[in-house]
């Protein structure tokens, strides 16, 4: 996994930035938690596929249909940096139902789900990203619901799931046995702790302790996942299995979207003229790899200083060549 951060050195100004990563975004990297008090697209909040299960009315929440014979759509944040396996992060929100019925299409009598998590925006826009569709998904940390199939043959469950980047099994789940009911404040929250590769899922009824649910353990031959999106899904039923599919129709309002988790990769970009060389200083995230690179015309890029592994606090680099560069770009690689 690799990221660049590029700069340009400014003959009247210590630093100009000229790019930065293109996945940075607003989020806190301590904390965030959306209230949807006011219009969240001016908060970097922004709807990729469909965006008719989305609506914000200025009612403090986020109305939401889940039509699973739309197309998909996401109504997702970036945030601050790329998300592994290798991160610890929580994430969380609340959910109001005002209606949930599964097994409602033509040929599709089966349960199928409600879902919010984490993704990887590149990937789930993707025409083949198919969430029913065995081995289609890629890149996803998510919590699912799903209801009781109309025959009765699947009851209703809560999960974490967890796909990892080239879609393989093993994946992860965790079935507990849930029956979604309208009208109820429902608050989920799931932290996962890289130590010990577990995702930890909890939920309160109307304020109150819900049901204990089920931790999900990654399996040991589990591949790893990247993910770059907080994003409520509303997924489409499309290609699945004509054996086995199913069908969805909800809707109901999320709040107080939640957010904990690393901030980005390289942040603080500044450039320090000290004759005889050149300083960058920026911020860095643990365990990531740290190289400085220079070019007169960003084609030709030349490593001056690094590679240099991160603390998650500052590095500083210089650049002792006897010459000036008119670039300096930062690669960020995850061992």
């Amino acid at each position: 996994m690799m990221r660049m951060a590029t700069f340009r050195r400014s003959p009247w100004t210590p630093a100009a930035l000229l790019a930065s990563l293109a996945w940075a975004s607003p989020l806190l990297p301590d904390g965030f938690v959306e209230e949807f008090a006011s219009d969240p697209f001016a908060r970097g909040w922004r709807v990729h596929g469909d965006p008719s299960a989305f609506a914000w009315d200025g009612s403090g929440a986020l109305d939401v249909e889940w039509d699973s014979a739309r197309p998909n759509g996401y109504f997702a944040m970036a945030l601050p940096g790329p998300v592994t396996e290798r991160d610890d992060f929580a994430f969380g929100f609340d959910l109001m139902l005002h209606s949930h019925a599964v097994g409602v299409a033509p040929g599709k009598p089966g349960t199928f789900q409600m879902a919010a998590g984490l993704v990887r925006v590149a990937d789930a826009t993707q025409p083949w990203f198919r969430r029913g569709v065995f081995m289609a998904p890629r890149n996803l940390v998510e919590w699912t619901w799903f209801g009781t199939e109309p025959s009765g043959a699947i009851t209703a469950s809560i999960s974490p799931a967890v796909v990892p980047a080239d879609g393989r099994l093993p994946w992860g789940y965790a079935d507990s046995f849930v029956e979604p009911r309208l009208g109820v404040r429902y608050g989920f929250d799931l932290a996962y702790t890289a130590a010990d590769r577990t995702l930890r899922l909890s939920m309160t009824e109307d304020g109150l302790a819900g049901p204990a649910l089920r931790a999900l353990s990654l399996p040991a031959a589990f591949t790893g996942f990247e993910v770059d999106a907080l994003s409520v899904n509303a997924y489409s039923d499309a290609g699945q299995d004509p054996r086995y599919a199913g069908s969805l129709r909800a809707s109901g309002k999320v709040d107080r979207i939640r957010w904990n988790g690393p901030g980005p990769v390289v942040s603080g970009l500044r450039i320090d003229k000290a004759s005889p060389s050149t300083r960058v200083r920026f911020g860095t995230r643990p365990g990531w790899r740290y190289s400085l690179q220079a070019s007169p015309d960003l084609m030709a890029w030349q490593t001056v200083a690094g590679p240099a592994t991160g603390d998650g606090g500052e590095l500083a680099m210089d650049d002792v060549r006897a010459m000036d560069a008119a670039f300096y770009r930062v690669e960020a690689r995850r061992p």
